[in-house]
């Protein structure tokens, strides 16, 4: 895979492995990897057709099981020792990829707010998002960077240097504008790639221990929420699931100290500790 990528951190310590969820960035991690980087090598990557990575030519490419090959042999060729997987949103579902297609690659999961639930392929929910995303790329478009980061600090509810960095590597500028750096054609690939391989799919074949940290708001998605968790524990009893109050699905910008310290507890409690990953199967 030709993806650029950032490391922080000792690489003699256990790898932290990000992967960004559709239409983000790997410097999107910028915040989680300062405060990981002084007990764990930290890596982030731009995956295809992100960043200022250039996107795959065929549709197909950007599906699950063709992006956990990528992602797989990318691992394998730094070669890493240690490593802990961590998806947002299509990252996740990724991850739950490559967790279930080669184990050997890796020795736990995380997810942040991603890869628990599952499309509706009988109803029209495909048909929609696909309609949305020319109108959606063709709006999202800014006189200047300037103007860009304005209006990107008035929708967010905490502000730093690396959120900034962060949402300045999801975009670029195209002539005089800017723009989203993701094209229609990648979005509306990733999209169809997500129905047409969900991660029930997968699920059977995850063995590897599974940390899944939740959002909580907004407050009316809850009961969704809880049906897709009890979907994902039957056929991951092994995973952990860890409700972060009071954060939107973007769980590690509003709430990156709550994330780490809930990395940091689960991986000590799973890999040191030697506590069991569930209790009498209760779940947030």
């Amino acid at each position: 895979m030709d993806s650029g990528h950032w490391e922080w951190g000792n690489r003699d310590n256990p790898t932290l492995f990000f992967l960004h969820g559709m239409g983000s960035a790997g410097l999107s991690y910028g915040e989680l990897a300062q405060l990981t980087m002084n007990d764990y090598h930290v890596v982030s990557i731009d995956l295809p057709g992100h960043g200022g990575q250039p996107p795959m030519a065929n549709e197909e490419d950007y599906w699950p099981t063709m992006m956990a090959g990528r992602i797989s042999e990318l691992i394998d060729s730094l070669e890493f020792t240690e490593v802990f997987l961590v998806g947002h949103s299509w990252g996740a579902h990724l991850a739950l990829y490559v967790a279930g297609l080669y184990p050997e690659t890796i020795k736990g999961l995380i997810l942040l707010d991603g890869g628990y639930f599952q499309q509706d392929t009988a109803g029209k929910s495909l048909e929609q998002q696909l309609e949305n995303i020319d109108a959606f790329t063709e709006n999202v478009r800014y006189p200047s960077w300037e103007a860009f980061i304005e209006s990107e600090k008035a929708d967010s509810p905490r502000w730093s240097k690396e959120i900034e960095m962060g949402r300045r590597a999801q975009v670029t500028e195209v002539d005089g504008e800017i723009r989203l750096a993701i094209s229609p054609f990648s979005a509306k690939a990733i999209i169809r790639g997500i129905y047409k391989e969900q991660t029930a799919n997968i699920f059977p074949k995850v063995q590897c221990p599974v940390l899944l940290m939740r959002s909580t708001l907004p407050k009316e998605a809850e009961i969704d929420r809880r049906k897709a968790i009890d979907c994902l524990m039957k056929e991951l009893p092994q995973a952990v699931v860890q409700a972060i109050p009071n954060t939107s699905h973007d769980i590690y910008r509003d709430a990156p100290e709550k994330v780490v310290s809930g990395i940091n507890e689960w991986i000590y409690a799973t890999y040191t500790a030697g506590m069991p990953t569930i209790s009498n199967g209760e779940y947030p």
